[in-house]
């Protein structure tokens, strides 16, 4: 009986101390000059998932603006006989990109994206009402003198030609669109095409087509009627964003076959919020 009573007092004694001894062996130590330093941690776990979705509201696109200028060859181009080029400025956003991220660990990779903007237009015009009817052509402008109609009249005595100033103006319009295209990506670099189409939202009437001077042929070619409708559209770009930037600068061409200006080139900017 005094045996029993003398382990159960040991028991008591000891079971505190050893319970100590390997509460602390179970703690982090480090050992600084020599010294052991026993350090206690305690970690937390959160049981609450969260939905990625939801981390944030905020909407996500690519702006790029376009400054561009017609360059085609008359009858699609009247800088020929203007000196006054056709001018665009174009805004867009990819609503849609895919992937959204690029891989940066991979040094070429493709993108697909779905883009909707508009298009402002100013073309170079000429009110073909104010034509007289001894007419015979046109002489292009030069750096001393503006486009010039070109009369010749006939006469008993003989025939006259002369020479008038011809009044230009511009014709503004604004044309939404949407496209879908692919870029290829290389580094810092990227080039894409995409392909898409424009609204015409107003009736209008092309310029006249002009002729240069000649006594058999007519002077000019009365501009088509259109009305609203859509033009289709191919638009190319080449352009470079540092990784480190949300800003890139591209080279953009665009081709719209059916439009009073067919050819387009200008530079732009593009800022990736994505």
């Amino acid at each position: 009986m005094h045996r029993a009573r003398l382990l159960v007092f040991l028991t008591a004694l000891v079971a505190p101390l050893w319970a100590k001894a390997h509460v602390a062996s179970l703690r982090d130590t480090l050992v600084v000059d020599g010294v052991t330093v026993y350090v206690d941690a305690q970690v937390r776990f959160d049981s609450i998932r969260t939905n990625p979705r939801n981390s944030t509201s905020a909407f996500q696109a690519a702006w790029t603006a376009n400054g561009l200028m017609g360059l085609g060859v008359p009858p699609t181009g009247w800088k020929h006989w203007t000196g006054n080029p056709d001018l665009n400025l174009q805004f867009s956003a990819e609503l849609v990109r895919l992937p959204s991220r690029l891989d940066r660990r991979k040094r070429f990779q493709w993108q697909a994206r779905l883009d909707a903007g508009f298009m402002i237009t100013s073309l170079v015009s000429i009110d073909a009402s104010t034509f007289p009817d001894s007419l015979i052509g046109f002489l292009s402008a030069t750096a001393a003198a503006p486009l010039r109609m070109v009369t010749s009249q006939q006469f008993d005595i003989g025939t006259e030609t002369d020479t008038l100033d011809a009044t230009t103006g511009r014709t503004a319009a604004t044309v939404p669109f949407a496209s879908v295209g692919f870029d290829g990506v290389l580094g810092e670099c990227y080039a894409g095409i995409a392909v898409g189409v424009g609204y015409r939202m107003q009736s209008s009437q092309d310029r006249p087509t002009l002729n240069s001077p000649s006594l058999e042929g007519a002077a000019f070619v009365p501009g088509k009627q259109r009305g609203q409708g859509i033009d289709p559209m191919i638009q190319g770009r080449i352009g470079y964003r540092k990784s480190s930037s949300s800003w890139a600068f591209q080279l953009t061409g665009l081709w719209m076959p059916q439009s009073v200006q067919k050819h387009w080139w200008g530079v732009g900017v593009k800022y990736d919020a994505w």
